[in-house]
């Protein structure tokens, strides 16, 4: 039997890797490609010299979760579970609402198993009615986790989504990493009659290869955030939670920049995605409203992304709503330079390849 100290002192633990990650990513580059040209610079949007539309009459809206959205845009998982994580959710969800865009919650194991962090995740009272999402990991099919868990955690937080996130890059890099992978396929599988909220399946900057896209797909799961590479790797994130002489000889770093880029995830998931409902989220380097646009043009329905706002989110909502109304304009923008006139017509559109870079 665990002692209570020993429990509180796990607890603790727990907050401190979370506070980590967050001082990591606001102070440290955990962007591989950072400073290099983005994966997007390989792709031109098609110019309109005569676009034929009203800029005033242009509409970014569309649907997500059956909830109207101000652009195919959301605010990616960050964090929770510690008081910053409090700080952030809150601003995220007031940000969110007032500017309808959806968002989601950092990883919520933790509350399953230490009720008092549940607090920094509770915000749904700020964003009634833009969609948030839960998040839990998959691997914690493995450790003790079954419907009653994970939907304890969608239920503790009135969420309107669950994402369910792959990680064994970032978990084999971690010291306290939970690696064992096995068999969650099938458990996915079990797992989704249970769910009664729409379940996305994400990465977490390492990408989703088209086979692993194909077993999700057969799991009963409409919606995945490929997630991929060209923007944050959590595999360097926790390489930087460690002190190494060497820096080659440091696990997160030799594999900061493993996985399937984020445009290469859209173009094999796009064969998923032509006729069945099967939905396609761009993740992974994601930092303009242009980047958007482009994903569409890809076959994404959405686009997301994380880093972007976690300064903000530790400032305040109206910081937050700032990078937003950014992106929207950039967005907004690229459809007038296009002669998009809505969404639907602008994912009709395709980018143009100028070559690699």
């Amino acid at each position: 039997m665990t002692s209570p100290h020993a429990e509180v002192d796990r607890e603790a633990a727990v907050q401190q890797r979370k506070k980590a990650h967050i001082d990591i990513c606001l102070h440290k580059n955990v962007e591989p490609h950072k400073g290099l040209t983005s994966i997007w610079n390989k792709y031109a949007l098609p110019y309109k010299a005569l676009p034929e539309v009203d800029l005033r009459k242009i509409d970014p809206s569309c649907e997500f979760l059956g909830k109207r959205i101000s652009f195919p845009f959301f605010v990616s998982s960050m964090t929770g579970g510690e008081a910053h994580g409090r700080v952030i959710n809150e601003n995220l969800a007031k940000a969110c609402e007032a500017e309808r865009i959806p968002f989601g919650l950092g990883s919520m194991r933790i509350v399953n198993r230490y009720a008092s962090a549940a607090h920094t995740f509770a915000v749904k009272e700020f964003c009634p009615s833009v969609p948030m999402l839960a998040n839990i990991g998959l691997v914690q099919l493995n450790y003790g986790f079954g419907p009653k868990e994970v939907n304890n955690i969608i239920n503790s937080v009135k969420a309107d989504g669950l994402c369910i996130h792959l990680n064994h890059t970032q978990e084999v890099c971690q010291p306290e990493g939970d690696t064992n992978f096995e068999g969650l396929i099938d458990k996915l599988r079990n797992l989704m009659p249970h769910i009664k909220v729409p379940v996305i399946v994400k990465g977490v900057g390492h990408g989703i290869d088209y086979e692993a896209m194909v077993a999700i797909k057969a799991c009963g799961v409409k919606y995945v955030d490929v997630s991929g590479c060209g923007g944050t790797s959590w595999a360097w994130i926790e390489g930087r939670r460690q002190s190494y002489e060497v820096e080659a000889e440091n696990i997160g770093y030799i594999f900061r920049d493993i996985g399937v880029p984020t445009d290469v995830c859209l173009q094999e998931g796009a064969r998923l995605a032509v006729h069945d409902d099967f939905h396609l989220i761009a993740g992974g380097g994601i930092r303009s409203g242009m980047d958007v646009a482009k994903t569409l043009m890809m076959g994404a329905e959405y686009a997301t992304a994380a880093m972007p706002f976690l300064a903000a989110a530790l400032e305040s909502p109206e910081a937050v709503s700032k990078v937003i109304q950014r992106m929207r304009r950039e967005f907004l923008v690229s459809m007038f330079t296009c002669g998009a006139r809505n969404v639907s017509e602008l994912r009709r559109m395709k980018v143009i390849e100028l070559g690699h870079l």
